[in-house]
């Protein structure tokens, strides 16, 4: 019995989108998940880049894993604005003033077992985005506009890899999106579009699954789900740089051949089944 049918439409797609990822990581990855035993060492191998990424709140009980260009400064707020209103003193505990830290911090501060006991009992979040979209999103803000010396030095140094010739100290970077393309698809790797993958959601399953292309919904429910739709608003981000216009999208992958595009679907073709996205065939297969 459905306890608000407001929401009915929105707990069938989580429902939908659980199941399906189980589905994949058991019968097609033969993929279990780790059994919650703390002294499993496997919870650091294996969870490495997940423990690195979730941000938790002991007040609501809450992980929730950030994945950049996927809204990841909005959700850091959202924690922010949680733990001013929490009364939990662990943040502080572990070093951490505005309530932002992660599984890691937790394993360093109290061990294993007790990332173990929060992967077990906490409501663990993730939200994604279509990888093309996401990578495109990457490009733009990173590689193009170039918001600090960092990624200048970053694009530099993809362009002195593809076109195998230094540019002069003197030129900005111009780096192409087929160049990009080139770099990312021979394994070229920033955590603003690595694949989705490394969260190991095969490994401990999420129980909330949401997607960038049906944010305003999933949030909406969400906070339903966890009590929070009446203390909080998700924050606004105005970071947009119009890679989920799909005629945006046609345009920069218009520029990658067929074969350059065969070799990046090899890389992130497990984040577009284990997500439910379709995966395009050619450089005009976006719909």
């Amino acid at each position: 019995m459905l306890k608000n049918k407001t929401y009915q439409h929105s707990e069938e797609i989580q429902e939908q989108r659980v199941q399906h990822i189980k589905r994949i990581c058991t019968e097609e990855y033969k993929i279990q998940p780790l059994p919650f035993n703390g002294t499993d060492k496997r919870f650091s191998s294996h969870l490495r880049a997940r423990l690195r990424t979730t941000f938790v709140n002991d007040d609501y009980k809450l992980l929730v894993t950030v994945v950049y260009k996927t809204g990841s400064q909005g959700w850091k707020k959202l924690l922010k604005q949680l733990y001013e209103r929490g009364r939990n003193v662990s943040q502080k505990t572990l070093g951490s003033e505005d309530g932002l830290y992660t599984l890691s911090q937790v394993k360093k501060q109290y061990g294993l077992n007790a990332v173990v006991n929060r992967l077990k009992n906490y409501f663990s979040i993730i939200f994604v985005r279509h990888p093309y979209t996401r990578m495109l999103s990457a490009y733009k803000e990173k590689l193009v506009k170039m918001p600090n010396k960092f990624y200048e030095k970053k694009s530099r140094g993809i362009i002195r890899q593809v076109r195998s010739i230094p540019l002069p100290d003197s030129e900005t970077p111009d780096l192409k999106f087929d160049e990009f393309v080139q770099f990312v698809a021979n394994g070229g790797w920033d955590e603003h579009w690595c694949p989705i993958l490394n969260k190991k959601p095969c490994h401990v399953y999420y129980d909330f699954i949401g997607h960038l292309e049906t944010f305003q919904d999933d949030v909406a429910y969400l906070f339903h789900l966890i009590g929070i739709g009446n203390i909080v608003e998700f924050p606004e981000c105005h970071h947009s740089t119009g890679s989920g216009d799909l005629a945006v999208l046609k345009e920069h992958f218009s520029q990658i051949s067929q074969t350059l595009l065969t070799k990046l679907n090899t890389r992130y073709k497990n984040d577009f089944k284990i997500f439910d996205y379709r995966l395009p065939q050619n450089n005009t297969d976006f719909h």
